[in-house]
């Protein structure tokens, strides 16, 4: 459709208002028809009135109902048939994060993959350094990463004998790379 269609009411429809004792106390109080030759804001008007502008908006003054439809680019939400109701947002095409690798319980790192699930080199695994010269690697490396020793001479009791720190420390990719 096009934005000449026909307006929502006809010109000669008066728009409402109050009554005349309201709209005298009204230009009073706003001094629509002020006494000095200066305006509100400062500037000259010629025969002392500042003119009332009514900010209510009417059907004769606003634009036809049809405007022209807008020219979006398609979408997840443009589909016209198998628009399922959970498929419309587009949070919900958010996927899990890819696996990268698997690893056994002793420690042993299984096949690397790619970000298109493909096996990586066996080589790549010597050149990661650390999270300052991890860029450029064919495996994507999740999170920022980050570079620690573990002295457990230093450390209390209970982290002494936790197993969980002994499996971080067995899973650690830059302590057996170092």
């Amino acid at each position: 459709m096009s934005g000449g269609g026909r307006k929502l009411a006809a010109a000669t429809v008066q728009n409402r208002t109050q009554t005349p004792f309201w709209n005298w106390i009204r230009n009073r109080l706003l001094a629509v028809e002020r006494q000095p030759k200066y305006s509100a804001t400062g500037e000259l008007i010629t025969d002392g009135k500042q003119p009332y502008h009514n900010p209510l908006r009417f059907p004769k003054t606003q634009s036809a109902r049809s405007p022209d439809p807008p020219a979006l680019p398609g979408g997840v939400h443009h589909k016209l048939s198998d628009n399922y109701y959970l498929g419309r947002d587009g949070r919900r095409s958010v996927v899990p994060p890819a696996k990268l690798y698997a690893a056994t319980e002793e420690g042993k790192v299984g096949a690397f993959g790619d970000i298109n699930d493909q096996p990586v080199e066996r080589a790549v695994l010597g050149v990661n350094k650390g999270p300052s010269e991890n860029f450029g690697l064919k495996a994507p490396t999740p999170g920022f990463g980050y570079e620690w020793t573990r002295n457990i001479a230093d450390e209390e009791g209970t982290q002494q004998k936790d197993q969980s720190l002994s499996n971080i420390e067995k899973f650690d990719k830059f302590y057996k790379l170092h």
